[in-house]
This record gives C-alpha cells, sequence and structure tokens, in this order.
C-alpha cells in the first residue's frame, strides 16, 4: 500500500471529474480516492478548504471545478474570479500545509489566439475575456502558493457527464439537433483542440505516476473549427443532417473568443509513453461507449 496515492477529487460530479473518478477509481493499486462534490466543499470558503484538506493526510489534490459559464463570467466577474482563482488560492493553501501535490485544472482560453500555430506549455499567456483571465490568474496562484502544482490545460471538453453548468456538451447537442430535424449553424473561422474527459483522465493518472510538475496540456491531437468538429461528430454517428457554416461574426456573443486557442504539448512524449489520440479518434470512441 505505501505507492499507493491518496487523492482528493473536487469537482468530482463535473463533465471531467465524474470521468476522473471513474478511472481512479478503478485503480485501487495506485490511488485511495475521496470524490468531494460541491456539497462536501465550499472551495470559495477558506475555512472549509483547511478543515477538509487538512483532514488526512492527502498525497494529492485536484481541483477540476470551475465557472465556466464563458459568457455569464463577463458579466459575473466576482463569481468567476472567486470560484477560478480566489478558490484555486484556497486550495493551494491547504496544499502547502498537507505538502500535497496541487493539481490545477485550466484552459486553452489562457491564450489571446491571434496565431496560426498550435499553443505549446512555453507560450506566453494573454487571455482576451474574463473566464480566461480568471483561470490564468488561478494558475499563477497556484504556481505562486503551493510548493508542487501541476497545472492540465484542456479544451473544448466532452464527457459523458456534460458539463452541470451547460446542459450537455457539443457532441450530445449536435447529435441531438440532428435527430429532431432543427437547423444546425455553426462557427466555421473559430480553431480550437477538442478534449475527450476520458482520455484527459488517463492522462492525468500518468502524469501523477510520472511525477509530473509544471504545466502540461493534455488536449486531443490536431486542431478543428467548430464546424469541422461537428460535421465529424455527425458523420462518426452516422446522422446524415445539414450543418450550415457561418462566421462567428454572424453569432455575436457577450465575451470575445480566441479565434485560434488550438494547443498543442511539447512536453509529454518526455514524459509518458501515452500518447493523446486525435480528436477524430476521441469522437469516435465517445460516439461509441454512448
Amino acid at each position: 500500500m505505501s505507492n499507493v496515492l491518496k487523492v482528493a477529487l473536487i469537482g468530482a460530479k463535473g463533465q471531467l471529474g465524474s470521468d476522473i473518478a471513474s478511472h481512479f477509481s478503478q485503480c485501487d493499486d495506485r490511488y485511495q480516492l475521496t470524490s468531494l462534490t460541491r456539497a462536501d466543499i465550499d472551495i470559495t470558503q477558506p475555512e472549509a478548504v483547511h478543515q477538509v484538506l487538512t483532514s488526512q493526510k492527502f498525497d494529492v489534490v485536484i481541483n477540476s471545478a470551475a465557472y465556466v459559464r464563458v459568457d455569464d463570467c463577463e458579466a459575473e466577474v466576482e463569481t468567476a474570479f472567486n470560484v477560478n482563482a480566489i478558490a484555486a488560492l484556497n486550495i493551494a493553501r491547504a496544499c502547502r500545509q498537507i505538502e500535497a501535490l496541487c493539481v490545477y485544472i485550466s484552459t486553452d482560453y489562457v491564450f489571446r489566439g491571434d496565431r496560426p500555430d498550435p499553443y505549446v506549455e512555453s507560450d506566453i499567456p494573454e487571455p482576451i475575456n474574463i473566464y480566461g483571465t480568471s483561470k490564468l490568474t488561478g494558475e499563477q496562484l497556484v504556481r505562486q502558493t503551493a510548493p508542487r502544482s501541476l497545472i492540465l490545460r484542456i479544451s473544448s471538453v466532452f464527457g459523458k457527464a456534460g458539463a452541470s453548468g451547460k446542459g450537455g456538451n457539443f457532441v450530445e447537442t449536435m447529435i441531438k439537433k440532428a435527430k429532431v430535424g432543427d437547423p444546425i449553424k455553426v462557427v466555421n473561422d473559430i480553431f480550437m483542440s477538442p478534449t475527450y474527459t476520458y482520455d484527459a483522465a488517463r492522462l492525468l493518472d500518468e502524469l501523477l505516476q510520472a511525477g509530473t510538475t509544471g504545466i502540461i496540456h493534455g488536449a486531443n491531437a490536431g486542431r478543428c473549427s467548430w464546424y469541422e468538429f461537428a460535421e465529424s461528430v455527425l458523420s462518426l454517428a452516422n446522422i446524415a443532417h445539414p450543418i450550415e457554416a457561418i462566421p462567428s461574426s454572424a453569432f455575436p456573443t457577450k465575451a470575445v473568443r480566441p479565434m485560434n486557442s488550438a494547443i498543442a504539448s511539447t512536453r509529454l512524449d518526455a514524459i509518458t509513453t501515452l500518447k493523446m489520440r486525435s480528436w477524430q479518434e476521441a469522437i469516435a470512441a465517445y460516439i461509441q461507449s454512448r
């Protein structure tokens, strides 16, 4: 049992958290998992965080909780920073006290997105909306506060649990719309790297086993537009339904989006033998598991 890591997972019912909980609970030779939901811990309250996380000698604390409604963040700035930054600081302080690795799940939205190439770990963040700014602040507070930290950036996530704050995920939304015959319009000039939460959970397992710290980009390989993403979803689900490609200018949003927030990793090859499969393979695997 000496090699078994005691892990606290915050946000265990979220889209990513539920897949981490599912995967890690099957690895009892490596992890003793404590799953924490909003009912178990209020991460915005320092005393509550201290009480829960210092009650056991956790080796790892994974913070997968976040305020992810990008457009709402523009109006609810205080909430965004409380959840994505101040709460991350509360958790990092507890990690420092119990000498645990602090894992913070971050986002591609820390980047400006005004260049053609994917962003790698060494690129300088420059967020252009409140959500991205709050998450970058969380990253910085974790790195400054916790002696050991791992920042795992993922993007455009889709998983079985769906995003609780968004009511499902992009894959399910496209399939549902197509099946009922609704018209589908998707922007074709914003690019990103989709992330299947099942793959991100397996990657996190590998990173913890390797003792990884610092920043890691953990999206599925490659990049696509949201239009290409939607086309692939319906094609792989064997659903024939037209999709209209539209420019983002025809679909204005409260928050400015990066035009190309695709991410790639220059670090993973040196750390793990696990290869992040392509986003197309990830969609196919997700659809097969439905």
